[in-house]
């Protein structure tokens, strides 16, 4: 029997198959998505160009008003001229059902065609003397306020800027003789780098009319302040603040003592240049862990904390921009497990309990004396305790969880009602290097209370031990009757690298400082 295959062909000369159709519905999906998008994209660019006509007039209408204006009253209020009457920095206007932001801001431009101002520096001169360097044998400008720089910017609801006018404005008498001042304000970071943004305050009550104008620093970190009152009296106080990093303003300084931040002065056509630095700082700054001398947790202790910006740049001088004493008095209370947190705390060194560590610390009303700061991160056993900058460029090696949050660091308070408890303040230095080949005599201070020694060798009454893997190294040490200082030596050449404890025995009480993961003793490094 014989078969045969057929291959039968249907050819279909009056419609499409299944699969001709499916193509031919992308394909006319594609073609209608795309000029869907093509009608969005057309009709959108419509209503961003007739926005953009409706924030143009705004703007020329804002500029027209602003050239009608009497010279002096150029000013914006809250802005860096000071006038006794000022015009809005900003203005809210509905168009259409749309909303619209007007912004003003006006400067003082001063312009070399007539020589430059007083300036700091050559370098600032060179900088923003405009159009520099002014004609040959020309003179210091006694008036380096040439004229008013006037820029009008119109945004919508989301900050798309939608139009921008500048102008020039000058006053017909604009170079008549002055009797004011410059002051130049630079801001950086901890690294010396500018800050670009920060907002910056120039305040002068003591004068009239009162100063009390602002800025933003631009590009190189400058800030500058025409038209301003002399006062040769240093009552102009300056202050900085930019977001994410620590505010900071200048003080007086006093008879003896010079601010670190100091209030300026200013001369009739003469300029004033001050630097603040500002530190990114964390919300979440430092644990305080309050215990007794054997560890045990302290509730309800007051702390007095004093740190971050120095105020004054004597070296014996422990004024400090935070202190938690100051009216009204803000010193921590720890809870019931002897814990607290402190927060937005300006990033440097900190100490507790006074200079002495027998200040201002107490649990309901008993006084306590401080035997040891000692941290629970950083590169430094003891005082001062260091917190440190948080940001995106320097962000915290190890950080410490209370509540929920994250701290920069955290500190054991050992605290003590006994007057007479060995107390410990610095150990300087902290840290030992294995490589440096002076571990069989390796000298070190420690500074304190209750640690009486003698000046003779190998005659003090203070036991000073280092104790790491059960072995106990001891020192020789020489002080003085005060038990304020020792100065001490130690062989170290068998210890390995890590952490080791220290030991202190004095008036007959040992203190057993802790370690791991605290920094209670000497660090050893390879």
């Amino acid at each position: 029997m014989l078969f045969y295959n057929r291959v039968i062909v249907i050819k279909n000369d009056e419609g499409f198959t299944l699969v001709e159709l499916l193509l031919s519905l992308v394909v006319l999906m594609i073609i209608g998505i795309t000029f869907f998008d093509l009608y969005v994209s057309v009709l959108h660019s419509s209503i961003v160009a007739q926005r953009q006509a409706v924030a143009l007039s705004l703007a020329t209408n804002q500029m027209e008003y602003l050239q009608s204006l009497p010279y002096n009253n150029l000013a914006v209020t809250g802005g860096p001229i000071p006038a006794p009457v000022t015009i809005p920095a900003v203005i809210y206007k509905t168009e259409n059902n749309h909303s619209y932001t007007i912004t003003t801001s006006i400067n003082y431009v001063d312009d070399a065609y007539d020589g430059c101002g007083s300036y700091p520096t050559l370098a600032l001169e060179k900088q923003y003397c405009r159009n520099y360097p002014p004609p040959s044998g020309a003179p210091v400008d006694s008036n380096p306020e040439d004229y008013k720089d006037v820029r009008v910017v119109v945004t919508d609801n989301s900050g798309l800027q939608l139009a921008a006018l500048d102008t020039q404005i000058a006053s017909l008498i604009a170079e008549t003789p002055s009797n004011t001042g410059a002051i130049f304000v630079r801001v950086i970071d901890q690294s010396g780098n500018p800050v670009v943004g920060a907002e910056v305050n120039v305040a002068n009550t003591v004068v009239s009319p009162a100063i009390n104008v602002n800025n933003t620093t631009d590009q190189n970190g400058m800030a500058i302040f025409y038209g301003l009152t002399p006062d040769s009296n240093y009552d102009y106080v300056v202050s900085a603040s930019y977001a994410g990093s620590s505010s900071l303003f200048t003080i007086p300084s006093t008879s003896s003592l010079v601010a670190v931040y100091a209030n300026q002065d200013l001369l009739a056509q003469n300029s004033s240049y001050v630097t603040l630095t500002l530190k990114p700082e964390g919300q979440y700054s430092l644990i305080l862990e309050t215990t007794d001398t054997s560890g045990n947790p302290l509730p309800n202790a007051q702390i007095y904390v004093k740190g971050g910006y120095k105020k004054y740049t004597s070296t014996s001088d422990t004024s400090y921009y935070y202190d938690s004493q100051t009216s009204p008095n803000v010193s921590p209370i720890t809870d019931s497990n002897g814990l607290f947190g402190m927060t937005n705390l300006v990033p440097g060194s900190y100490i507790f309990c006074g200079d002495t560590g027998s200040t201002g610390c107490s649990v309901s009303g008993t006084t306590y004396y401080l035997a040891a700061a000692v941290p629970y991160g950083g590169n430094n056993s003891f005082n001062p305790i260091n917190v440190p900058i948080d940001s995106s460029s320097s962000p915290p090696t190890v950080t410490f969880p209370y509540n929920g949050n994250d701290y920069l660091q955290k500190v054991r308070l050992m605290l003590t009602t006994n007057a007479s408890f060995p107390r410990i303040f610095t150990l300087s230095p902290s840290t030992a290097s294995i490589s440096s080949g002076t571990l069989n005599s390796f000298s070190f201070s420690i500074t304190g209370a209750n640690l009486p020694c003698d000046p003779a060798a190998n005659k003090c009454s203070t036991t000073v031990n280092f104790i790491q893997n059960g072995i106990t190294y001891t020192s020789s040490c020489t002080g003085t009757s005060a038990g304020i200082n020792l100065n001490c030596t130690v062989d170290l050449s068998t210890a390995i690298s890590g952490n080791t404890q220290l030991q202190i025995i004095a008036n007959g009480y040992t203190f057993n400082l802790p370690t791991a993961p605290l920094l209670g003793g000497l660090i050893v490094s390879p």
